[in-house]
């Protein structure tokens, strides 16, 4: 589809930005969320004013006021980066008026957390949100470590629409304070999009294409860079400099996935200008398979992260995953989070098993990377499709 004119509604929209750069108490974003829409909130490089506090949220009414509530009721699990510690499940009631999204954050310049949530809030429900983050753990006198995980959250015992949201740090108690963080707000949009366009015969079709006549206003939804088809005999799929300052944030979309031989796991690897990176990547992550079983661990110095196992090279197996990234921040932990789906090999002990896995893939290195790299641990790659967007 070829549009001629503007167009704000390529992808998902950006509804809301803002960029914290020194110490400040509270962000307030108010009369952002419509009724029933779902939203996607993107945070990146948050770093408290004071050594391992917690990046904190509630809701607001269309007053900008608290909705009042019994609890926020919070669960998930995380697994630590630390050879002593392979993490938990947790559940906590808070009662201070906050949800918990990032906690025990290092103030270090080069340490940070980072995340995205998944939610629903203009609702006369509860007030549900899916969460996946990770963050450099602050030291005072212990090991400094990276956290990945995964949870979600409610307000309960609410009919109150939630229009707008506040984030703080600690409560905002105790002098604590936001000193750096960057959040994007993003709706999944549910109008019909009515630009004029050419050859376009679907009136339903609600999306742009990202190469079209005119003009994307600056940090407007995500745009499509690359789409990369491998073929039998790739050894890899390589993606030098596709990423650069321009965009805060990526999106990298694999499918059809399949080795040229059996059971192969999928993997990358960070890339700068010295080429790709096989140091240590450590892996944090939850499966569960058509057996029934499931499980969580947590997987270290890996010079490749695989981030799918085992793949079949049958014409009908192969696997499909979606990755988010922020490769060209200078803080740490590197974190490419990740939610694969894939049909395990027929040989013995994997059975053909469709698998789920989510999780993340920490680097514990500052350096920003211009590219990544896609390989499986041995043989070549028999087919795929991978797909890069960033988002401003």
């Amino acid at each position: 589809m070829k549009y001629m004119g503007t167009d704000t509604r390529e992808g998902i929209q950006l509804v809301s930005s803002t960029n914290v750069t020194s110490n400040t108490s509270s962000v307030v974003l108010s009369n952002i969320f419509k009724p029933e829409r779902l939203y996607m909130i993107e945070q990146m490089d948050f770093r408290p004013k004071n050594q391992q506090r917690s990046l904190q949220y509630r809701w607001l009414d269309s007053s900008d006021n608290a909705i009042s509530h019994t609890n926020y009721q919070e669960g998930g699990q995380y697994t630590w980066a630390n050879a002593s510690n392979t993490g938990a499940r947790y559940a906590a009631d808070r009662t201070s008026g906050y949800i918990n999204f990032v906690g025990g954050v290092g103030n270090e310049s080069d340490e940070q957390g980072e995340g995205r949530i998944f939610c629903v809030p203009n609702t006369a429900n509860e007030k549900l949100s899916f969460h996946n983050y990770s963050y450099h753990q602050g030291d005072n006198g212990s090991d400094g470590f990276v956290i990945v995980g995964a949870g979600g959250a409610r307000l309960n015992t609410s009919a109150t629409r939630a229009t707008g949201m506040e984030w703080v740090c600690d409560a905002n108690s105790g002098g604590h304070q936001i000193n750096n963080v960057t959040i994007r707000i993003y709706e999944i949009d549910a109008q019909l999009n009515k630009t004029p366009n050419i050859h376009q015969k679907r009136e339903g079709v609600n999306w742009v294409q990202s190469k079209y006549l005119g003009e994307v206003p600056k940090g407007q939804g995500y745009q499509k860079l690359i789409e990369v088809k491998a073929s039998d005999g790739d050894s890899a799929i390589e993606l030098q400099g596709i990423f650069n300052s321009n965009f805060k944030r990526y999106i990298i979309t694999a499918t059809d996935i399949r080795p040229a031989t059996d059971d192969k796991n999928f993997q990358f690897q960070w890339i700068d200008e010295t080429g790709a990176h096989t140091g240590t990547y450590s892996k944090g992550y939850f499966k569960a398979d058509a057996n029934g079983t499931s499980s969580d661990d947590i997987v270290e110095n890996q010079s490749n992260a695989t981030l799918m196992y085992n793949l079949g090279s049958d014409a009908t197996e192969g696997g499909h995953g979606i990755f988010w990234c922020s490769p060209m921040s200078t803080n740490t932990p590197k974190t490419l989070f990740f939610r694969t789906l894939f049909q395990r090999s027929s040989v013995s002990g994997r059975d053909l098993m469709t698998r789920f896995m989510n999780g993340g893939v920490c680097y514990d290195d500052a350096t920003a990377f211009t590219g990544i790299k896609f390989l499986f641990d041995s043989g070549n790659i028999e087919s795929g499709i991978i797909k890069v967007y960033g988002a401003k």
